[in-house]
């Protein structure tokens, strides 16, 4: 029977209980310890065919019935298996696992929503719960990976069975983060040691900067927030790298394993870490030696603008703005402000023809707001210079990435040269 989203609720039912459901286990790799850190339980099935087949279609199936008491059914039985799973998963991990392992067992919000029942009843518990006290496995072992999948009700109000998962000693995941809905929310909500990276939005930040520059957010809203980063569906080195930079703390994927049905010995992957590690640090001090002499050609790039400013008979600065624009080709605009960030000069602007236009306009406009007028505030006084540079950053009107150049030129004027980078 061919697999997909088109069939009926009767088709997935007969399929499933024509076949063997069971668990595999994806190993996720710890970069700082170079060994397993824990395990994905993931669904499969064994067909009368001899078949092995995931049951991520079965679970995302998008089938429905005008029947609404079918569609009940349906919700139902798809419960069951993933408790079957979930159950058979917990005693292999109770049994057969590395000590001091982690068992990362996917939950959705709808699920957490339909146990919100429980809060009020320690005898009528979750199933998980249930069976990880039964079997007297360590609740601190066990990391709930909460879905993507959307849920219409309010999960503020899940707080109160959070809670009393944190109090077992339950872990949390944000899965997929990048995928299909918002996870904002419930960073927010679930508050999670770790946040799993979709695969996909790593992908494409090795070629779209877009994605490159939201997941350099995410790194910096994790170390800010004290949660760790795992990396899923990592093939290739390229891939390994850029999750790394991006301050992975855990990886999963095909570069280590697939799902098996065992668990792997905790140091398997060790050597493998310590060669992609070393290729890792030497790349990364080959792009600080490049850094370094980016650094230099930047300092003499402010001595040769410093060189350019001129000043009258009062010892007031006056901009020569055609010789800085010739300075280096990258200068399309400068413009200054006072200390408080309003606009005191035109906007000078080399268009494609290479002329330059005056945009008086623009006067008294106020520029305190921006990222790098603060930071050139910041890095003067930390490093008693009187120069900076931003970041680079995508300039909204002229839709190019490009840095900006800030120096202070007396005590009430900031002189601000924008280049394409």
């Amino acid at each position: 029977m061919e697999i997909n989203f088109k069939n009926t609720i009767s088709d997935w039912i007969d399929w499933i209980k024509r076949g063997e459901v069971f668990p595999h286990f994806q190993p996720i790799i710890s970069v700082q310890n170079k060994s397993v850190f824990g395990y994905e339980v993931l669904g499969r099935i064994q067909t009368s065919d001899g078949n092995l087949h995931t049951l991520g279609d079965f679970f995302n199936a998008q089938v429905y019935s005008h029947n609404s008491e079918e569609n009940s059914h349906f919700l139902d039985f798809q419960q069951s298996i993933d408790n079957q799973i979930i159950k058979k998963a917990l005693y292999e991990f109770k049994n057969h696992s590395e000590p001091y392992s982690k068992l990362f067992i996917n939950l959705s919000p709808m699920k957490l929503w339909n146990f919100h029942r429980y809060i009020d009843s320690h005898d009528n518990l979750p199933p998980i719960f249930k069976e990880v006290i039964e079997l007297s496995i360590d609740p601190n072992r066990i990391v709930i990976e909460i879905t993507e999948d959307y849920v219409q009700y309010n999960l503020e109000l899940l707080k109160p069975l959070i809670a009393i998962y944190k109090g077992f000693g339950f872990g949390f995941a944000i899965d997929d983060l990048g995928s299909r809905a918002s996870n904002l929310d419930r960073i927010a909500i679930f508050q999670p040691e770790i946040l799993k990276v979709e695969m996909n939005f790593l992908k494409k930040s090795l070629s779209d900067r877009n994605y490159k520059e939201i997941l350099y957010s995410v790194c910096q809203l994790g170390e800010n927030l004290g949660i760790s980063l795992l990396f899923e569906g990592i093939e290739t080195i390229q891939e390994l790298t850029q999750a790394m930079s991006f301050g992975s703390r855990y990886i999963q994927g095909f570069i280590f394993d697939k799902a098996l049905n065992h668990f792997p010995e905790k140091e398997k992957y060790k050597e493998n870490m310590n060669s992609f590690i070393k290729s890792f640090y030497l790349k990364k001090q080959s792009n600080i030696s490049l850094k370094l002499l980016k650094e230099n050609d930047t300092e003499r790039l402010i001595e040769s603008i410093q060189l350019k400013i001129q000043f009258d008979e009062k010892n007031v600065n006056i901009i020569s703005y055609l010789e800085i624009f010739s300075i280096d080709k990258n200068f399309f605009r400068l413009y200054t402000t006072n200390y408080h960030g309003d606009q005191i000069s035109p906007n000078y602007t080399k268009v494609s023809n290479g002329n330059i236009e005056i945009e008086n306009d623009i006067r008294n406009n106020n520029w305190s707001w921006r990222p790098f007028f603060s930071n050139h505030i910041y890095q003067s006084k930390k490093n008693r210079r009187n120069w900076s540079i931003s970041h680079s950053y995508r300039d909204i009107k002229e839709d190019y990435i490009i840095k900006t150049i800030s120096i202070t030129l007396s005590f009430d004027i900031q002189l601000f040269i924008d280049f394409f980078f």
